[in-house]
C-alpha cells in the first residue's frame, strides 16, 4: 500500500441556508479544496460522495456543476459515518495505487424545517432545533448518561462542561453553525430535551459542505509546499457479535488503528470525535484510551480536553456547535487536523504542534470509522 497524504480541504459553512441548492454547498466546498491544495477540477481522478438526505446521484449532480471530465464518481451512505466513509473510499484508491488524486467530499442539506412557532422557540433557545432531539435517540444517551453519573460519579458540571468547551471553539471558527460563546447556566436553563441533557446538550440538525483531496506522498510536491499529513491508519468496523454498537465497537476499531499506526492515545495531539451528545464525548475518551473507565469527566474538568490541554478534542467545536449536517460532518473533522497540523486555524489553533490527530465518526446502524494521522 502507497503512503497518502493529505493535500488539501475546503468547506461551506454549517448552519441554515434555505436559499442554497445542494449543488451550490457542495461545489463551493470543493472549490476551496482545489485552492488550498493548488490543484484544478481536471487533476481530480475519482471522488466519493457521503450523503443521506438529498436524493440520488446526489455526488453526481455536484460534479457535473464542476465541470464534465469522465472522473469516476460514487455515493456512499453510512448514517452519521457518510462523510467518514468517502475518505477511508478516496483514500484506499490511493493507496491501492488505482488512482494518485482523489476527492472525498460530503454534502447535506435538511428536509425537515421547524415551523414558525417552533423557529422563535428555538431562537429564544439559542438553538436550531436538534436532529438528535428526536424521542429515541436522546432519550437514549439520557439515560447512558444517568447511567454513567451513577456508576462513575460523572456530574450534571461535567456534561455541561463539554457543551461549554464546544461553544467555546466554535466561537473562533467561521466555519461554525453557532459561533457565540456561552455561559455554564446558559447550558444548565437551556430547554430540557430527556433529563440531564438540555438542548444545549445536543447537536444540531443542519445544512453544509466539505471536501478533501488525498493523493500519494510523491504526487503532493507537484502541488504544494504545505504540510501534508500522511494517513496512518484509516479502520472501518460494524457492529461485532455481543457487542454494544457504538462504545465497545469505538475501542475495538481504535486498538486495530493504534497498531496499524504505530502510536497510541498517549501520543495524540488532536483528537475530532464523534459527540451528538455531551455524554458521548465523555464516553469515546474512555474508550478511545485517553483515559481509564469512568473519567471521562474528570478530563473535561481538569482541561485536559481543552485548546491548550494534553489532548484537545474537537478544536472545531465538534458536531454541538461546529454542527452535523451528516454528510459532511468526517469530511470536515478531516478538514479541522489538515488546518491545525498547518498551524491555520487562527484564533483556535491548539498552541503545541499537532504532529499527530485522530478523526471518529459513529453511525446509526452500528459502524466505526477510525483516522490517524501523522506529519
Amino acid at each position: 500500500m502507497r503512503e497518502v497524504v493529505v493535500i488539501g480541504a475546503g468547506l461551506h459553512p454549517y448552519g441554515i441556508f434555505n436559499d442554497k441548492s445542494v449543488s451550490s454547498l457542495g461545489t463551493e466546498a470543493i472549490g476551496n479544496a482545489l485552492k488550498d491544495a493548488g490543484m484544478s477540477w481536471e487533476d481530480i481522478e475519482v471522488a466519493y460522495c457521503g450523503t443521506v438526505q438529498p436524493s440520488m446521484s446526489t455526488g453526481h449532480a455536484v460534479c457535473q456543476e464542476m465541470g464534465l471530465t469522465g472522473l469516476a464518481i460514487t455515493n456512499v451512505e453510512n448514517a452519521s459515518a457518510s462523510g467518514s466513509s468517502a475518505f477511508r473510499e478516496a483514500y484506499m484508491a490511493v493507496a491501492s495505487g488505482a488512482h494518485d488524486i482523489a476527492l472525498a467530499f460530503g454534502i447535506d442539506k435538511t428536509i425537515f424545517r421547524p415551523s414558525a412557532k417552533k423557529d422563535k422557540e428555538n431562537k429564544n433557545n439559542k438553538k436550531q432545533k436538534s436532529e438528535s432531539s428526536s424521542a429515541g435517540p436522546v432519550q437514549f444517551f439520557a439515560s447512558i448518561a444517568q447511567q454513567h453519573m451513577k456508576d462513575y460519579g460523572t456530574t450534571v458540571d461535567q456534561l455541561a462542561k463539554v457543551s461549554l468547551k464546544s461553544h467555546y471553539n466554535a466561537s473562533l471558527n467561521a466555519n461554525a453553525h453557532f459561533r457565540k460563546a456561552v455561559t455554564l447556566e446558559e447550558v444548565h436553563s437551556a430547554r430540557m430535551i430527556a433529563d440531564p441533557l438540555t438542548v444545549m446538550h445536543c447537536c444540531p440538525w443542519d445544512d453544509g459542505g466539505a471536501a478533501v483531496i488525498v493523493c500519494a506522498k510523491d504526487v503532493a510536491k507537484r502541488y504544494t509546499n504545505k504540510v501534508c499529513p500522511v494517513v496512518a491508519a484509516s479502520v472501518l468496523k460494524s457492529i461485532l457479535a455481543d457487542r454494544d454498537p457504538l462504545f465497545t465497537l469505538t475501542q475495538v476499531t481504535a486498538n486495530i488503528a493504534y497498531e496499524k499506526a504505530g502510536f497510541g492515545p498517549d501520543d495524540l495531539d488532536l483528537i475530532e470525535l464523534h459527540d451528538a451528545f455531551t455524554i458521548e464525548e465523555i464516553i469515546y475518551s474512555e474508550e478511545l484510551g485517553l483515559c481509564k473507565q469512568g473519567e471521562g469527566g474528570r478530563l473535561i474538568e481538569e482541561g485536559v480536553t481543552a485548546l491548550n490541554g494534553k489532548h484537545p478534542i474537537n478544536s472545531s467545536g465538534g458536531l454541538i456547535s461546529m454542527g452535523h449536517p451528516i454528510g459532511p460532518t468526517g469530511v470536515g473533522q478531516v478538514a479541522e487536523i489538515l488546518w491545525q497540523m498547518r498551524g491555520e486555524c487562527g484564533k483556535r489553533q491548539i498552541p503545541k504542534s499537532v504532529n499527530t490527530a485522530m478523526a471518529h465518526m459513529v453511525g446509526a446502524g452500528g459502524v466505526c470509522a477510525i483516522h490517524l494521522f501523522k506529519k
